[in-house]
Order: C-alpha cells, then sequence, then structure tokens
C-alpha cells in the first residue's frame, strides 16, 4: 500500500479526466487476475467473488481525484505534476482499496465486493457517473463504506456517528456592477468593490446570527476585482462554498443571502446577480450498519476503539450519493503526523501511511460483515 499511495501522490491529477490514475489502478487489477470495468472519466470498478454467495454484496469506495494546488511538503515523492496535490488523501484511499483487492483475491472474504474508484470528488459529483457502472446495479442487495483520512486526529483512531455525518454543500456566485471611474473620484463612481466587500461582513453577521441554533459554514474563498492602481473598476465577484446540516437551515440560509445581497447592493448603488448552485446532499450514515462495523472494530482493536464525533463535520462528501441508494456508512481515519497542524486541503498537508493498515482491517472487516 505504502509503495501504491507514493506512486499516486507523485502523479496526481484533478477533476474527472484522470487518464494516468485510471490505467494504473485498472492495470493493477488486471494484474491480480481480475476484469475491472474501466469508464474514462467515471472511474473503474471490479467485483470479487466471496465465499458465501447470494447474500449482500459489499461496495467499498476511494476517491481518485487531486487538488489543483502547487505541494510543499518536501516529501522525497512529492508530484511531479505542476499544479496539482494529492492534498485531500485520496492517494491513501486508492492504496487502501487496492491492498483490499489483493488480499480478498488471497483470501476471499464473506461477502462479493465490489471495489468502486471514484474520479471527480472534489466538485465534479465523480459519485453519480460511477454509479452508472453495470457492476454496481446491486438493487437494494448492497451495503456502501468509504474512509476518510483525517490530518488532524491520531493516527490509526476511528471516529464517526450514526445519521449527519458530512454537511450539506452548495455554491455561491455574487456579482457587482456599477459605473466605474477614476480613482481619484470615488463620488462619481459605484464601485464593486465596497459592494464586496459589505457583502462579507454582513455574511459573517449573518452565519453569527443563524449559527446560534444551528452550526452552518459559509466561506468566500475568491474575490476578483480590478487590474490596476488608478482605475475604480465597473465590476467585481465573489465564489465559495455553503455548507448546513439541515435542509430547513439550508433553505433558511439561501433565502436570507438573497436579501442580504439586494441590500448591499442597493446601499451601494450597484446591480447584482447572486447565482446558488446546488452541491452534494449530506452524508448520512445508517445507525444499524455503522454500530455494527464499530462494535466488530472495538473487539478486534480494544486498545484502540474507534472514537465517537459529537458533532457532524462541516467537510461535504459526494459519497452521500452512494448512501441515498444503500445503506452503509463513512468514518474518518487519524492520520496525523506527529503534531502537524496542516489539515486536509493544505498545500504542506502530511498523512501518516501506517494508518492505512487501519483501513485495510475496516475494509475487511465490511466485506466479513454483510452475508
Amino acid at each position: 500500500m505504502v509503495r501504491h499511495r507514493r506512486r499516486l501522490h507523485a502523479h496526481p491529477e484533478v477533476g474527472l479526466e484522470l487518464p494516468e490514475t485510471h490505467a494504473y489502478i485498472a492495470d493493477h487489477l488486471r494484474g491480480l487476475g481480475l476484469g475491472p470495468e474501466v469508464r474514462p472519466s467515471a472511474g473503474v470498478t471490479v467485483r470479487i467473488a466471496g465465499r458465501d454467495r447470494g447474500g449482500r454484496v459489499a461496495i467499498l469506495r476511494a476517491d481518485m481525484d487531486a487538488l489543483p494546488l502547487e505541494e510543499r511538503t518536501g516529501l522525497p515523492f512529492a508530484s511531479v505534476t505542476r499544479g496539482a496535490m494529492h492534498a485531500c488523501g485520496h492517494d491513501l484511499h486508492m492504496a487502501m482499496l487496492l491492498g483490499a483487492a489483493e488480499l480478498f483475491v488471497a483470501e476471499p472474504p464473506a461477502a462479493d465486493v465490489v471495489l468502486a474508484f471514484q474520479p471527480g470528488e472534489e466538485a465534479d459529483r465523480g459519485a453519480t457517473r460511477v454509479l452508472e457502472h453495470s457492476t454496481l446495479h446491486l438493487g437494494s442487495r448492497a451495503v456502501a463504506f468509504a474512509i476518510h483520512v483525517h490530518a488532524l486526529v491520531a493516527s490509526g483512531t476511528v471516529t464517526s456517528r450514526p445519521g449527519t455525518f458530512m454537511a450539506h454543500g452548495d455554491w455561491f456566485r455574487v456579482a457587482f456592477a456599477g459605473a466605474g471611474g477614476h480613482a481619484s473620484a470615488p463620488q462619481l463612481t459605484a464601485n464593486p468593490i465596497d459592494g464586496m466587500t459589505g457583502w462579507v461582513v454582513s455574511l459573517q453577521q449573518l452565519v453569527a446570527e443563524l449559527g446560534r441554533r444551528e452550526p452552518l459554514v459559509a466561506t468566500v474563498t475568491e474575490m476578483l476585482a480590478g487590474n490596476t492602481v488608478n482605475v475604480i473598476p465597473t465590476h467585481g465577484s465573489l465564489r465559495g462554498t455553503l455548507r448546513t446540516l439541515s435542509i430547513e437551515q439550508r433553505s433558511t440560509l439561501h433565502e436570507r443571502l438573497a436579501a442580504m445581497t439586494a441590500q448591499v447592493a442597493g446601499a451601494t448603488g450597484l446591480t447584482h446577480d447572486l447565482a446558488i448552485v446546488p452541491g452534494y446532499p449530506a452524508v448520512h450514515n445508517d445507525p444499524a450498519f455503522l454500530g455494527q462495523l464499530v462494535a466488530r472494530h472495538d473487539l478486534e482493536r480494544a486498545e484502540a476503539p474507534a472514537v465517537p464525533m459529537p458533532q457532524p463535520s462541516m467537510v461535504i462528501e459526494d459519497f452521500a450519493y452512494f448512501l441515498q441508494r444503500w445503506p452503509g456508512a463513512m468514518v474518518y481515519l487519524g492520520a496525523q503526523v506527529d503534531e502537524a497542524t496542516s489539515f486536509n486541503h493544505s498545500d504542506d498537508v502530511l498523512f501518516d501511511e501506517s494508518a492505512m493498515a487501519v483501513g485495510l482491517a475496516l475494509h475487511s472487516l465490511v466485506a466479513d460483515l454483510t452475508p
């Protein structure tokens, strides 16, 4: 698994188009004597026969895509692809699933297993494309499971919760437009930058207000306006993400954002356009399945039992689409290196490779739980 992880880490690809990653995964599975279903831009799946035919199938999923970051970890196997980095741990996810493939070929589990390698998790709904594979035409006779490594949880620690595990996620874009002009005469203009900065302050106040009832996140990740020091621009825009834990909070946030944007635009003399793109549904863990898995995990690893999560994570994940179709769960697997403080998606994030042994054990447990 370490060998796979380092090879994949050094050659990251972003989005849905992952030709080198698809080929690497498929070639290794064929080398094990398996017949993977490969779909460009839609992942790789393969079914491995278990000992007890006719029971439920265990679906084990790993995401494959990297992030558009320039790596600065200093690792000897750092990314050689400019502007791309496995900063979310998907390289470890793939490596664990390749390890599971080798294990299941050598020692068939109780259940049939489908391994699903998925591109486009970060923002492209890759899960919906993978779910179209014929290998996954399983009706209700399946359970689904996935692991996500966590750079700030102690290495080897498993943590999760029943019900809502991860948040609903949406993306927004706000555009302001006004009469630009000479920087020396702001009184003659309507400055989109004024609207943008006022909007950000108002957003922070709105989040603080709504967050008293239920946790939520609204993060601005991009601001674009202007291109020189002495011209007030005519246009400016912001983009970012919204994270909520309930449908009710989600609807309230959308409604309040629309009213807030109109108010800010009116106060600054600007026109405005707000677009909210529905993102991923929340990840909901099946309580019965998760309880059974945690109980087995704790029996086998009494020295390091699973740790309950008191609150859902505000991360979003398109594994939610798998869990809308089948019962199952996702868990966090701690992979913190010493006392590192960089979280997933940082350009200097590190992950402890030894945690993959626990991940492999979890995949094996799920395959033995299902018949």
